[in-house]
C-alpha cells in the first residue's frame, strides 16, 4: 500500500547546476543550509550559498514612501495629494517632499515661532509654492 504525502512547502527548489539528487535522480530543495532530497535524505554538503550584494540602502528603501492628503479648510484642494518620501541626513531621518503644484523637491524652512505647541514641519518649493506637514488627531500626516 502506498501513502501519498505532501512534501513540506517551507522548503524552495534549488536553481543552481545540481538540482537533481545523485542517489534517486529526484529534486534537490533547499533545506536551512544544503540543498536535500526529500525522497531519499541525501543531502548535498558541498554547497556553499552565492553572497547576494547587500542593500545600502537598509530599512529607508522600503515602506518610506508616503501620499498624504490636504488637511486644510479649502475645499477646491480636497483632491490634491502630496508625495512625500523618508530619506537620511546626516544621523537623522527628515521628510522629501515634493511640491503637489509643480511636482520639484521642497527645502524645509523654520517655523515663525508663533504656534510653537503644534508639530508641524514648513516646506516651500523654488517657484515659491509652501506647504506644512502637520498630524492630525489621530497622529496621521496630513498638509495644508
Amino acid at each position: 500500500m502506498v501513502i501519498a504525502v505532501r512534501a513540506n512547502t517551507s522548503h524552495s527548489v534549488i536553481t543552481d547546476k545540481n538540482t537533481h539528487c545523485k542517489r534517486c535522480d529526484s529534486k534537490l530543495f533547499m533545506g536551512d543550509y544544503e540543498p536535500e532530497c526529500l525522497n531519499c535524505g541525501y543531502a548535498e554538503y558541498s554547497y556553499t550559498q552565492a553572497k547576494l550584494p547587500k542593500n545600502k540602502r537598509g530599512i529607508l528603501s522600503t515602506a518610506t514612501r508616503f501620499i498624504i492628503r490636504y488637511s486644510g479648510e479649502f475645499a477646491n484642494l480636497a483632491n490634491t495629494l502630496a508625495h512625500v518620501k523618508l530619506v537620511r541626513s546626516g544621523h537623522k531621518v527628515v521628510y522629501d517632499v515634493k511640491c503637489p503644484f509643480c511636482e520639484e523637491h521642497m527645502d524645509q524652512t523654520s517655523l515663525s515661532g508663533k504656534r510653537p505647541d503644534m508639530r508641524e514641519q514648513r516646506y516651500k518649493c523654488p517657484s515659491g509654492h509652501r506647504l506644512s506637514l502637520i498630524p492630525n488627531h489621530r497622529g496621521v500626516l496630513g498638509w495644508r
